[in-house]
Parts: structure tokens; sequence; C-alpha cells
């Protein structure tokens, strides 16, 4: 008989983190079990995608025959972006829930000239729904592996995009709560660009690992309060429409016809209104590469410094004064479908619509909104500081179900690949 996530596979649904903890918790299954389908998962299809930066059975298996099946993520599998501390306060905090990291995934080659790709060492991640298109990035790994269904959850961190880009390039859930929503080991950087997140293919599952992972930390003691998990799926009460404003691009360069005419058509079938308000930010490229060498300690001259912040300061403003008129602000979370996984070396433009965010510090969600051409279409939902409940209660009427792709469906049945 087919385990249950094969079985899953087959009918082009994913098994959840939430299911599977429940699963465990219950007895239905063992941790080990969902672990061992998990590296079986992984050793067929990293030889084909290539988004694994280290797989660690012996560990995983180890974690989960030690395994209390308490915890709300009892016997979830998932991924650790590559280079992430091992201190860091979002996997603490996951594995103390339970999960059990089975490896670390791939994000972008250090020095590459577009950081929308993955990269082992040896070759670059593909996107499962196109062998020949990159899953984006820097969190290319989890976010292929999430599309392809080894693991339900990969961590990573986004400084301008880097869980949104790839959740819409593989068609699943990237979430950028507001700015300091879950510590990071490094504290608040001068900057104060990155939060780090999760790439799920469930909200629910972002959600919940969003909340587990919140609050103040010793090595992050200014980070925001502790998150419970919000009751969106009645948000807003009292009957009332959801009122959204659309944005087909908040820079220069223009969102392809193709996204944008599926974001608009999602969107008209939607249980929201869209209103049109005015908004007028002011470029965020420069002020994001200021703040960026901040973080990285490369400092600034004060001058540009000072620009920096007058850019943030002006958005913030003019997003205050949108969300006056609307519950959140619609986006294409990328201006195009995957590119090819071998344009590296080529500098791109498709991420312009995240970075503003980490300027200003809002909370962003990217959720599929339907496909073109074949390929995942993400739509990003923005809303107030603070406001990480609405962003993805809104984000929840707005996204649709994507069968997993036709590659790892005829791959379900698959033999395990040999070492």
């Amino acid at each position: 008989m087919l385990q249950p996530d094969r079985e899953n596979v087959r009918a082009g649904r994913r098994a959840t983190a939430v299911s599977i903890a429940a699963e465990v918790r219950s007895g239905v299954r063992t941790a080990l079990e969902v672990v061992e389908e998990a590296l079986d998962a992984a050793e067929r299809l990293d030889p084909v995608l290539h988004f694994l930066e280290e797989l660690d059975g012996a560990g995983a298996r180890a974690a989960a025959e030690r395994l209390e099946p308490t915890g709300l993520l009892a016997g979830v599998p998932f991924l650790i972006k590559g280079r992430t501390p091992p201190d860091s306060p979002i996997v603490e905090r996951l594995l103390a829930a339970g999960a059990i990291a089975i490896g670390r995934s791939t994000r972008a080659r250090p020095g590459a000239i577009s950081q929308t790709f993955g990269w082992n060492g040896r070759d670059y991640t593909r996107n499962p729904w196109d062998l020949s298109r990159s899953p984006g990035g820097s969190t290319a790994g989890g976010a292929a592996a999430v599309a392809a269904g080894v693991v339900p959850l990969a961590s990573g961190g986004d400084s301008g995009g880097s869980l949104r880009i790839p959740a819409a390039f593989c068609g699943v859930v990237g979430f950028k709560g507001t700015y300091g929503r879950i510590p990071r080991p490094g504290g608040r950087p001068l900057g104060g660009l990155t939060t780090a997140g999760f790439i799920g293919a469930d909200l629910d599952d972002v959600i919940l690992a969003t909340s587990i992972a919140s609050g103040p930390h010793r090595l992050d003691p200014t980070a925001l309060p502790h998150w419970p998990v919000p009751s969106v799926a009645s948000w807003p009460g009292g009957g009332g429409g959801v009122r959204v404003a659309y944005r087909s691009t908040l820079g220069i360069e223009p969102a392809d016809l193709a996204v944008d005419r599926v974001i608009r058509e999602r969107l008209a079938r939607a249980d929201v209104v869209v209103v049109d308000v005015p908004l007028e930010l002011l470029p965020t490229e420069d002020a994001w590469s200021v703040l960026s060498g901040l973080d990285a300690g490369r400092g600034a001259e004060a001058a540009a410094a000072n620009r920096a912040r007058e850019v943030r300061d002006h958005n913030n403003t003019a997003l205050a004064d949108l969300f006056a008129e609307v519950d959140a602000l619609v986006t294409p979370t990328t201006l195009t479908v995957a590119h090819g996984y071998d344009q590296h070396e080529e500098s791109i433009v498709t991420g312009d619509p995240c970075w503003v965010f980490n300027v200003t510090g809002h909370p962003a969600v990217s959720v599929p909104a339907g496909l073109a051409d074949g390929l995942p279409v993400g739509v990003q939902v923005v809303a107030p500081h603070g406001a990480d409940d609405v962003a993805l209660a809104v984000a929840r009427r707005i996204q649709v179900a994507l069968p997993q792709p036709e590659l790892i469906r005829q791959s379900a049945g698959a033999p395990r690949a040999s070492s």
C-alpha cells in the first residue's frame, strides 16, 4: 500500500506540515516513517533538481528516533537554508517544536551577478515546473524542494525578495513578516533589510511556523513580541468587503503582460474589491544598496545614508496614506515567470516589486495566482506595519491551488536513486 505522502503526490496534493504533525502526535505515523519518506524523495529528486547543499540522513533519522511526539511540528521534515548559522533562532525554535531538519538547501552562488538562482557547488538548481528554468533565489533549493513535495517547509531570510521570488517562481507560499517578526542571530543590523521567514506549500503551515519562530530571543532581544497564530479566515468581520489597491509594477520596468493578466483575472474572481488609490513611491534601488552595505558592515557615506533614510521615510508615509484607504496593496511578486536556470551571468530585473518592502519593513506574502504559459505566477500582498494577519487574510482570498508539477507526479512511483 502507498504511504500517505505518496498517495498525495499521485493525486496532485502535497502533505501539509499541520497534517503530518497531527498524524505523528496521534500515532498514525511515526516521525521516522515521515523522515524516511522525505529522505527517499530527496535522494530521488535531488539528482534532477539539485536543491540540496547537504543531506543529513543520519542526523535526521537519529532526531526522529529520539523525538517525543508532542510538539506543534512533531516529525515535520524541513530544510535549512544554506549558510544559516547553527544557533539561528528560526532553526532552534522549529527543532524545539518537533520539526526535523533533513539537510541544507541551495542558495545563490557567492558573487553571482543575479541572486535569483541556486548553486550546489557543481550545478544550478532547477525549477520542478520546467527543468530549463530557475526556481528563483536566493532561497532556491528550499522553494524547489517544497514545490517538489520533498518537505512542506523550508527556512530562509528575505532582504530583497529571497523568500517571495522563489515562492512565486515555484508556485508555493513565501512570507516575510513585519521587520523583526522573527529574531535573527546577529540581532538588529544597521540597514534593517532582512527578515527571517519560511517558504511552504500551504499558507497555514507558513503561518504556524512563523508564529513558532517569532518573539524576542537572547541573540535578538529587540525582535517583535511573540506573534500568535491569527484567526485570518474570518477577517475582516462584519461582512464588509476587503478593499485592495493593485499596482502592476512599482518601478521603471513593467510586468510582463501575461503576468499582469493572470493577476487581474484572479482579482476579478476573488472576494476583494479593487479600488484606485494614488501611490507615489521614490525609487528604491539606491537606498536598498546603501542599506544592504550597512547590513554587510561595509559602511556608507553620510550623504548616501541620509538619502536612504529619506527614501524609507517618504515611502513609509506614502504607504500609510494608501493603507488609510485600503486594507492591502497587491502587486505581482515578480515581473516575469521563472527565467532560464543558465542565465546566471546576466543582470536580471524581475523582483522589483519585492525589495521596496524590505526597505520599509512592511509584511509581504507571495501566493500562487495561476499559470502563464504553464509556469506559476505569484501575487504579492502587502499590509500595514504589524498587520501581518491582514496580509495573510487577503492572500487567502486571492490564492489559487496549483497542482504539483507534472514531473513530480510522474516521479511518485520512481525507485530511489542509487547513492
